[in-house]
């Protein structure tokens, strides 16, 4: 890349930026298939579960039962079990 007087490089520019580092938001990061879902499943239950705490005291229990299967599924999910 060269610099021309309609474009000099500055900070935003690809020819001035560091080595990429492995930072995941870095939009040099490679995309594949190889990443480990774990703590996002892990995140759905918890909030899941916080959903269905939340609507037990309250009173809602079809709503709990609701939260609880939508855990249930996801673990199962991730884990491989058939329903």
């Amino acid at each position: 890349m060269e610099a021309t007087k309609f474009c000099e490089f500055g900070p935003g520019d690809s020819a001035t930026w560091p080595p990429f580092a492995g930072h995941p938001h870095d939009p040099r990061a490679p995309i594949g298939s190889d990443e480990d879902f774990t703590l996002d499943v892990i995140n759905d239950v918890r909030g899941f579960l916080a959903i269905g705490e939340v609507a037990a005291k309250k009173g809602d229990l079809g709503k709990a039962r609701y939260a609880l299967a939508e855990a249930c599924k996801s673990i199962r999910e991730f884990i491989g079990e058939d329903q």
